[in-house]
């Protein structure tokens, strides 16, 4: 009898550690939502935005995507030899962020969510919580590789990351804690000013300011090797009260995958492939992405799968964005001097 307490203690013993070590080896990264600016070693800025989205549709559950929007620290446009040279510097000491790098954490799921509260186990310091500065040193080091190992600069082939789902999300609100368990997207982009460039493989820079390329016209003219990797813009919804334009940019994406990156830390044997991505999605200068298909996730996208190309070769957004930062969408612009009476049909 004594030895079946002794092995039963052990055995319950082991189960606690094995949890703990759980948490303590999952990443997490902490989403403030009672305070949605944050400073990093009182240099860089983070602006916080979580964009709810929801369909009509009974095979899409609605979800929330998660902004942390990096300002650059460095205001003046530089050139492509100064962004670069910048990019080593910021990796060296993280002081000069030569570009605006928006991450995006989404949790996923065809069904429902998983929302548990671990306060106790954040206060006990038993989960390893990412940082700010962390998070965004990551996504700079992907973003600089992903931007510039294509032009055949380094003499090793980089890993990166710009597609995962190794993170995890936690919502704090009201000093509480809530974990998503649920299989989590993150990706990273970085803002850039003026045109795309056509030679470069553009996996991970979102461009405001590039001309239009029609998903359909483009998809349609099997244009398939040109601008081939990129992040392209379909076009651009004005929004207009009393003089006041507010841009809101719909981007579509033409095979994102680049050999060095398409399967870097993925989860195998899912069916469906996350490096894939979000797809289709609207992006607003100021606050990051406020909607997108993620088709490739619910229509359990393969590896040969070009985002949203089979199944939605016009620029169709599947969802619509309900609240910002828990605001309805009317009412979020409205507070920035926008009272359009059509804003819900329009976006």
């Amino acid at each position: 009898m004594r030895k079946i307490i002794i092995l039963f203690t052990f055995l319950a013993v082991s189960a606690i550690q094995l949890i703990g070590s759980g948490f303590a080896q999952t990443k997490y990264v902490v989403f403030d939502q009672d305070k949605l600016t944050d400073s990093l070693n009182g240099h860089l800025f983070c602006k916080r935005t979580y964009a709810e989205i929801g369909s009509d549709s009974t095979n899409f559950p609605d979800l929330t995507i998660y902004n942390f929007l990096f300002k650059k620290s460095i205001t003046a446009d530089d050139s492509n030899q100064k962004v670069f040279q910048n990019y080593i510097s910021f990796e060296r000491d993280g002081k000069n962020l030569p570009v605006d790098i928006l991450v995006t954490i989404t949790p996923l799921t065809r069904s429902k969510f998983e929302l548990k509260n671990i306060s106790k186990a954040v206060a006990n310091k038993e989960i390893n919580v990412i940082s700010l500065d962390s998070l965004l040193r990551t996504a700079a080091k992907d973003i600089f590789y992903a931007t510039y190992a294509p032009l055949g600069i380094f003499s090793e082939t980089p890993s990166l990351n710009l597609k995962r789902t190794d993170y995890k999300i936690v919502i704090k609100r009201k000093n509480e804690y809530f974990f998503v368990d649920n299989e989590t997207l993150t990706e990273s982009y970085f803002i850039g000013n003026g045109y795309i460039e056509p030679y470069r493989t553009n996996a991970a820079g979102i461009y405001p300011q590039s001309k239009n390329f029609s998903k359909q016209n483009y998809l349609s003219a099997e244009k398939l090797n040109t601008l081939k990797g990129g992040i392209i813009k379909d076009t651009t919804i004005n929004l207009n009260n009393h003089g006041r334009t507010i841009a809101i940019d719909r981007f579509w994406t033409n095979e994102p995958r680049i050999p060095f990156a398409k399967s870097a830390g993925l989860n195998k044997g899912n069916d469906w492939y996350a490096v894939e991505g979000i797809g289709d999605f609207e992006f607003y200068w100021d606050n990051g992405i406020l909607n997108g298909n993620f088709l490739d996730y619910f229509k359990k996208a393969k590896l040969n799968y070009m985002p949203d190309k089979q199944l939605n070769r016009k620029l169709n957004l599947w969802y619509k964005t309900k609240k910002i930062n828990g605001i309805p969408l009317e009412d979020f612009f409205k507070d920035k001097g926008l009272n359009n009476t059509n804003l819900k049909s329009i976006l």
